[in-house]
């Protein structure tokens, strides 16, 4: 069904927006595994990182598994497009964490708009 210029798939304006896989290579001690997300790479300094209290940091468990696909996998992770720094920290069976390992990414889900105009003509 075609409204105003778009496309609807089962009733939203389709796009499409690229997923994105955070992955990392298994730890043999660890039994989870804590993801941490900040657009400020900075929150990761020793000096300023609380674990899951630090300020601008949101954070996921993942247990029985390397990897996330987001956003289907953590809905909460931030929408606002940018750069985001990503922290992995292993998790024992007490609850021990290891630092985290740190990488970053762009990130954007949201699709950019369509030609304003457009057609089809016979030459």
């Amino acid at each position: 069904m075609k409204v105003s210029g778009k496309y609807e798939r089962g009733g939203r304006v389709m796009g499409l927006i690229r997923k994105r896989r955070i992955w990392w290579e298994p730890v043999p001690e660890a039994t989870s595994y804590m993801i941490y997300v900040s657009k400020d790479g900075g929150s990761f300094d020793p000096n300023r990182f609380s674990w899951e209290a630090t300020p601008g940091v949101v954070s996921k468990p993942i247990a029985g598994k390397t990897e996330i696909i987001i956003p289907d996998e953590w809905p909460e992770f931030p929408a606002e497009p940018g750069t985001y720094y990503v922290g992995i920290a292993s998790r024992d069976e007490v609850g021990n964490q290891s630092d985290p390992f740190l990488s970053s990414g762009p990130f954007k889900f949201i699709a950019p708009p369509p030609p304003p105009t457009g057609g089809v003509e016979s030459l």
